[in-house]
């Protein structure tokens, strides 16, 4: 899944809402992306009774089909982490969505992908490299920081497109860093 078949945001939302599950669109492609950070897979079973909660029930067509819209997301995560374009791109309201939306989206994409690497088995206490743990508090604060002064004036926007692309450099640093076998030659 490139970049222009990644589902949008809204898109993914309504999918999930429809489906009943119990994390939106930016947290469940932060759980996805920690899960394949981790452990340079995301199988189904880590991730569906996170988002659907106990009540997944596959006969359920709504469920069917964001389960399906999920397995093709968790494809493209792969593939974009990996593709050595930099394609991968967060899944966050859009721009035109107020500020303070896109922050607490932006802090809850932080706070899933943390989940998403634990349940893959990384938790800082175990990495060794200084530059990993440093990243890993940089984003439990993002995680839980809000952003001041969410009037949308240019420079909040300017200090929210910063800590994203923050955020998106640092989950391909991570990739690259915890799944060092799996990349491909060039991102090694």
């Amino acid at each position: 899944m490139s970049e222009t078949t990644q589902p949008s945001y809204e898109d993914l939302e309504a999918t999930l809402g429809r489906a009943g599950a119990d994390l939106d669109a930016a947290e469940t492609q932060a759980l996805m992306c920690g899960l394949f950070c981790a452990s340079g897979r995301i199988e189904p079973a880590q991730w569906q009774p996170e988002v659907f909660g106990d009540d997944f029930d596959s006969r359920n067509v709504a469920v069917q089909q964001a389960d399906k819209t999920l397995r093709r997301l968790a494809e493209g995560i792969r593939n974009a982490l990996f593709d050595g374009e930099l394609n991968f791109r967060l899944l966050l309201p859009a721009d035109e969505a107020p500020l303070g939306d896109r922050a607490e989206a932006l802090g809850a994409w932080c706070e899933a992908f943390l989940a998403g690497l634990g349940l893959g088995g990384v938790s800082e206490d175990r990495v060794q490299a200084e530059e990993v743990r440093d990243l890993l508090r940089d984003l439990g604060e993002i995680a839980r920081a809000g952003l001041e002064g969410e009037s949308g004036d240019e420079a909040d926007e300017q200090a929210y497109a910063e800590i994203a692309e923050y955020v998106r450099v640092g989950v391909f640093f991570l990739c690259e860093t915890l799944q060092p076998l799996t990349a491909p030659r060039h991102l090694q």
